[in-house]
C-alpha cells in the first residue's frame, strides 16, 4: 500500500478497482489497518445542471473515470473486517475478488519463482449477530416480510394457519419449486405495522424447522425513535450505522469516515470478541 510502483489496479467485470493512493493508515494501539478501495466506472456518467439552463455533460478524458469509494477496516487482533456499505461502490464479492488478485500479485512480486505458495483465495464470511433476532422479536412495528425458499425448505410440519404454511400451499398449488413472497405496508405512517401475532408466529415456526430453512427477511422498527432495520433470520449480519454531516458539494474523506467509525467500533469490539478468536 505504500509502494507506488506496486500495481493494485484490478479489472472487475467491465470496470476497474484499485487501492486509493494515500488512504492507508495503521493504528498501532488498536492494531487496526484501514484503507479505501476505489471503483472506477466509465458508464452511466452523470451531468452537471444549473437552474433554468440545459444540462452539461461531464466530459472524461481517456484515462479518467467516475470514482466510487468504499472504506475498509481490518482488525488484526480478531481478523475481522469492517466494510463501508456504498450503493455505488464495490460489493463484498467484488472486494473478495480484488483482494485475492492483489494477494496473488504480492506473492508473485516477493517470490518470482512461485515456489511453495498455496494459491488461496480471500473470502469474507459475515459476522453473525444473534442478538439481532432477539431485538427484532421485541420490535414495536413490523414493516415488511420477505420469504424466499423452495419446496424442500417448506416441506415441513407447519401450523396450517401461518404465513409459512400459506406460502407452502401457494407453492404446491402453482406446481412450482421456488417461492419469493414479499408482504409490506408500502408508503404508510411510521407507526403502522403488520399483524404482530402473525409475524411472531412466523418467527417461532422458522426457529422450530429442522434442516434446511427458507430465507426470511424482516424489516422492523424497534420503537418510534429507532432506525428501520432489515434482518435476515438465517444470517443476521453484524452491522452498524454511523451518522455523518457532510457539507454540500464536498466529498467524504476516508480519514473522516475512519475516525467516525472507530468511535462506534470501540463500543462494538466486545461483541466481536465473543464470536472471534484473537489472533497472535
Amino acid at each position: 500500500m505504500v509502494n507506488r510502483e506496486f500495481n493494485t489496479n484490478v479489472p472487475v467485470g467491465d470496470e476497474y478497482a484499485e487501492i486509493e493512493i494515500d488512504s492507508y493508515q495503521y493504528d498501532e494501539r488498536r492494531r487496526i489497518y484501514s484503507f479505501q478501495l476505489s471503483k472506477l466506472r466509465e458508464k452511466n456518467i452523470p451531468s452537471k445542471k444549473r437552474f433554468g439552463e440545459i444540462k452539461e455533460d461531464i466530459l472524461l478524458q481517456q484515462d479518467e473515470f467516475i470514482g466510487e469509494f468504499v472504506s475498509v477496516i481490518f482488525d488484526q487482533e480478531y481478523s475481522a473486517v469492517a466494510v463501508q456499505s456504498n450503493l455505488y461502490g464495490l460489493s463484498t464479492k467484488q472486494i473478495e475478488s480484488v483482494l485475492t488478485e492483489i494477494r496473488f500479485r504480492y506473492f508473485e512480486a516477493i517470490n518470482p519463482e512461485n515456489t511453495e505458495i498455496v494459491p488461496l483465495v480471500i473470502r469474507l464470511a459475515p459476522l453473525i449477530d444473534r442478538a439481532k433476532i432477539d431485538r427484532v422479536i421485541r420490535s414495536d412495528y413490523f414493516k415488511k416480510i420477505r420469504i424466499k425458499g423452495s419446496d424442500v425448505m417448506l416441506d415441513a410440519q407447519l401450523d396450517e394457519n401461518s404465513l409459512l404454511s400459506e406460502a407452502r400451499n401457494l407453492l404446491l398449488e402453482s406446481a412450482g419449486v421456488n417461492i419469493d413472497i414479499t408482504i409490506s405496508l408500502g408508503r404508510s405512517e411510521r407507526t403502522a405495522t403488520l399483524n404482530e401475532e402473525s409475524v411472531q408466529q412466523l418467527i417461532r415456526e422458522f426457529q422450530n424447522i429442522n434442516g434446511e430453512r427458507p430465507q426470511i427477511e424482516l424489516t422492523a422498527l424497534e420503537n418510534e425513535e429507532a432506525e428501520i432495520e432489515t434482518i435476515n433470520l438465517i444470517e443476521p449480519r453484524m452491522t452498524d450505522r454511523v451518522s455523518l454531516v457532510v457539507e454540500p458539494r464536498t466529498t467524504i474523506a476516508h480519514e473522516f469516515l475512519y475516525n467516525s467509525f472507530i468511535e462506534v467500533y470501540d463500543v462494538r469490539r466486545p461483541d466481536i470478541r465473543r464470536v472471534m478468536i484473537p489472533q497472535i
